[in-house]
């Protein structure tokens, strides 16, 4: 019986590791580093070359989108869902893209 409680008990928290929470850019903000995120918004323009601005209507932040092309342009102006993690670095926080998502 044991074995099993233990057992149920390191799948939830195992599952909670990768749950992912839909956030605002002002909550983002907020979150402790790693902490995995999805936003929504509209990317404004590009920080530097593999970082863009993501907007939504409560502020913005960096989001590092790392990319095979060399050319991520085509995103600005675009609306999209980006999930990864915060990363807190220097008093800043910034996303990690692990993969983002064109809505528009």
């Amino acid at each position: 019986m044991k074995k099993i409680l233990w057992m149920i008990l390191a799948l939830i928290s195992s599952g909670s590791v990768y749950a992912r929470q839909e956030v605002t850019v002002t909550v983002a903000k907020t979150l402790r580093d790693d902490s995995q995120v999805t936003l929504t918004g509209t990317i404004t323009g590009r920080a530097d070359d593999d970082h863009y601005w993501l907007k939504d209507p409560t502020g913005r932040i960096r989001v590092d989108i790392d990319d095979d092309d060399d050319d991520n342009r085509y995103l600005i102006g675009k609306k999209v869902r980006v999930s990864g993690e915060v990363d807190r670095d220097d008093g800043y926080s910034e996303i990690n893209a692990e993969r983002v998502y064109i809505l528009k």
